[in-house]
């Protein structure tokens, strides 16, 4: 009778796992270059369940992205910005200096205190739609969040991108982790605005 009964509640369980699995997500009903969730969004999934939305100016003139060379192997995909930021910060954690990852972790803007600093395919995003931001210095060299990994030749190259559209090599290897770049900070935003990436303790 037990094993009878434990069954019907796994099938039940099972089912409404299923029944779960099965509703359709929350979709974002933003348009690019709109202001939403303390920022403005410049890149919307295909699916349209999750985004990214930019500060409105940037968080830097001219900071580096390390006062001394460390070699932080992070990625490069859109997706991965934060993930990154986490990285860098941690390998940081000894080092008592200011740097753009830092910079964008501690942000807090428009009540939200998740900004990171975005990764190269998330730099890219948001220099095509720069237009439709607005802020950008149209010549200046940006910070991203992905670095290579240690292998000779490469350890320490870490990505940047030129907003200059009539420089042939925007998106550059820079050795030089102590150059002062630019930076701006991004967020994820969901298809339902979720309460707990808002900061809480803002006064």
């Amino acid at each position: 009778m037990k094993k009878i009964l434990l069954l019907g509640i796994l099938a039940t369980v099972t089912l409404w796992s299923c029944k779960e699995d099965d509703k359709p997500q929350p979709q974002l009903t933003v348009s690019i270059g709109e202001s939403y969730e303390g920022g403005v969004v410049f890149y919307i999934a295909a699916d349209k369940q999750s985004g990214l939305v930019a500060a409105p100016n940037d968080q830097s003139e001219a900071i580096a992205w390390s006062s001394k060379r460390k070699v932080i192997p992070t990625n490069n995909e859109i997706g991965t910005g934060q993930e990154n930021t986490t990285t860098i910060i941690k390998a940081k954690a000894s080092d008592n200096d200011e740097y753009a990852a830092k910079l964008c972790n501690d942000l807090v803007l428009g009540g939200y205190d998740d900004w990171y600093l975005p990764s190269i395919e998330e730099l890219i995003e948001l220099y095509k739609q720069k237009d439709k931001l607005g802020g950008f210095d149209a010549s200046a060299t940006y910070w991203s969040s992905s670095a290579l990994d240690g292998g000779y030749p490469n350890a320490g190259y870490t990505w940047t991108y030129i907003f200059r559209s009539d420089n042939p090599n925007q998106k550059n290897l820079d050795l030089n982790q102590h150059a002062l770049y630019k930076v701006r900070a991004i967020r994820t935003i969901l298809g339902t605005p979720n309460p707990g990436t808002a900061a809480q303790h803002e006064h």
